[in-house]
């Protein structure tokens, strides 16, 4: 996904829908929003650009009109006309003479930066108006005007025919420009007791470090949530929802198979976990690397610390062998961020689940119901059992695909621990090994 770098707040959803759509492009480009340039060819002293996205091939400078009806225009008239069944004609301004001056503008602010590569990259003045909007304008001039269906296939289209003149580096380099202290820091943390020692991963939506506490010394995790102002009010309250969640579902939680948390701060909107840290490596780094006889006293680990956290009235919905971290003999649980809280109003999993492996997600999770239970987490454990042991990641409810036999991937297991694991991931939770202490009972039978 394209990252999302906010300078300024959107006006309106429409800009805010327009932002989520280009952030759907690929990593190579950035989008930012609502930049304010100083006005070198208007009379007012500053302009802003409603969203600027940067690739490889062309930077864009967008305008978004959210008009509805049919619009109808010349690019030499001053006036546009929006026609609407059983309404009057609205009257707006014509956008096209102020979208290139727009252009025209943040082009010379970047060739005063850099001259040199700012003569090989073409800048691009376009209208994003709502899907399916009818238009009927005589447009000859160098102005894109699309829907916003159309946005992302023209901008994929005009990559393909035109050479790439920037690279990842030179496009970070160029937003910095445009937005300096807006970027989202490379180093340092709001908080004077915390000192950023590495970056483990980064997304659109998340940061994790290693981190020390400067007054105590002691090594920490921190996971950052990345507020995002372009989400409508109700999107971005089920993102805080999902950020809180991790820390008020593992809060209380203690146990030598689970993951503390040891604090939960936040700063302009941004969220930050903070949990011990663990000298060790998940489980996704020794997928079909381990002797069958560690792996079962590892997966029996995890077992009796998800019973605790059903014991808890929590339940994980998130469970994969990268949320297991091994240290030493050890095996603890972590990422409770898609957790449910018994009692506590739950967001839909079905909202979130985009973006899951579904290897992992037990297929009651895909139909929404309400009556999810730990025999989901059993799923994704067996799940992860399979896939530890084959080295291959088991088929998704979704792919429709028959579930290959363990054995057959691996001769070394057993027919017993074979009829363990399906059994453990039966499609019907009522026909599924009910709970994670019963996971375990069968695991250690087969020691």
């Amino acid at each position: 996904m394209a990252q999302v770098i906010v300078a300024g707040t959107p006006a309106n959803e429409f800009e805010k829908t327009v932002t989520r759509t280009l952030s759907h492009l690929s990593d190579e480009f950035l989008v930012l929003t609502n930049v304010v340039l100083p006005g070198y060819y208007h009379k007012l002293s500053n302009v802003e650009l409603d969203v600027i996205l940067i690739g490889p091939h062309a930077i864009y400078a967008i305008e978004t009109k959210y008009w509805q009806g049919e619009v109808h225009g010349h690019l030499n008239q001053k006036n546009w006309v929006i026609k609407r069944e059983g309404n009057s004609p609205h009257v707006v301004e014509n956008p096209l003479q102020r979208s290139e001056m727009k252009a025209k503008t943040l082009n010379t602010f970047l060739s005063r930066w850099n001259s040199g590569l700012m003569g090989k990259m073409p800048i691009r003045a376009m209208v994003v108006l709502p899907p399916n909007t009818p238009t009927f304008i005589d447009n000859p001039s160098d102005v894109d005007v699309v829907g916003l269906e159309d946005l992302l296939p023209r901008i994929l289209n005009q990559a393909r025919t035109m050479n790439e003149e920037a690279t990842h580096h030179q496009v970070k380099l160029i937003s910095q420009h445009l937005v300096g202290n807006s970027l989202p820091s490379e180093e340092g943390l709001p908080f004077e007791n915390y000192r950023i020692l590495s970056v483990i991963k980064r997304t659109p939506r998340a940061v994790s470090y290693k981190a020390v506490n400067a007054f105590t010394e002691r090594q920490v995790f921190i996971k950052r949530f990345i507020a995002d102002i372009n989400q409508p009010e109700g999107k971005l309250a089920l993102w805080k929802n999902r950020a809180v969640r991790e820390a008020r579902a593992t809060s209380r939680l203690s146990h030598p198979n689970v993951v503390s948390i040891l604090d939960v701060l936040e700063d302009q909107g941004n969220i930050y976990i903070i949990s011990e840290w663990i000298n060790g490596w998940p489980l996704s780094d020794r997928i079909g690397g381990l002797e069958i006889s560690t792996v079962l006293d590892l997966m029996i680990q995890a077992c009796r610390g998800l019973d605790f956290v059903h014991q808890n009235f929590v339940i994980h919905r998130n469970l994969s062998p990268s949320c297991l971290l091994i240290a030493g003999h050890s095996a603890k649980i972590t990422n409770f961020s898609y957790s449910r809280i018994e009692g506590d109003p739950s967001i839909a999993y079905t909202e979130m689940i985009e973006g899951r492996d579904e290897a992992y997600v037990a297929p009651e999770l895909f139909s929404g119901a309400s009556k999810i239970n730990p025999a989901s987490d059993v799923y994704s454990l067996g799940a992860t059992l399979y896939h530890v042991l084959t080295g291959s990641k088991p088929n998704g409810f979704l792919s429709r695909q028959p579930l290959i036999p363990p054995s057959e991937l691996n001769p070394k297991i057993s027919n017993e621990l074979a009829a363990c694991i399906l059994d453990a991931m039966q499609p019907m939770p009522s026909k599924r090994i009910p709970t994670a202490a019963a996971l375990a009972d069968r695991l250690e039978s087969l020691q």
